[in-house]
């Protein structure tokens, strides 16, 4: 009797350990494609910024003070200030798999513990 009940309880281990492979497999395409369309939005930011930046350049060579070149230097560090905060974002998005894989690892084990305990 207590082997079936062993044996049950291994094959529940398996089935749920499958169920969680499966769905952490899901949670790694899903941060994938996040994480490619960050890196595309970062591209397109820093092709901006190099616009801007060219942009700036030309509107700086008029005779004064331009409100024109003001404005593009405000706009060029809020955009420069965005690349920096995607940048950040997809650094903690790339994280993501290995911070899931550690939290599988923790709760496997307290599961693992705390089910030899009830035997």
């Amino acid at each position: 009797m207590a082997a079936a009940k062993h044996e049950a309880d291994v094959a529940h281990m398996v089935d749920t350990m499958t169920a969680i492979s499966g769905q952490l497999e899901e949670h790694r395409e899903v941060q994938q494609t996040i994480l490619a369309v960050l890196n595309e939005l970062l591209a397109a930011n820093q092709a901006q910024s190099e616009m801007l930046a060219d942009i700036l350049a030309a509107a700086s060579e008029e005779a004064g003070p331009s409100p024109v070149a003001q404005a593009l230097e405000a706009l060029a560090a809020r955009v420069e200030r965005m690349d920096a905060n995607q940048a950040s974002l997809i650094a903690l998005v790339a994280d993501l798999p290995e911070a899931i894989g550690q939290q599988f690892e923790t709760g496997l084990t307290a599961w693992s513990t705390a089910a030899a305990t009830n035997h």
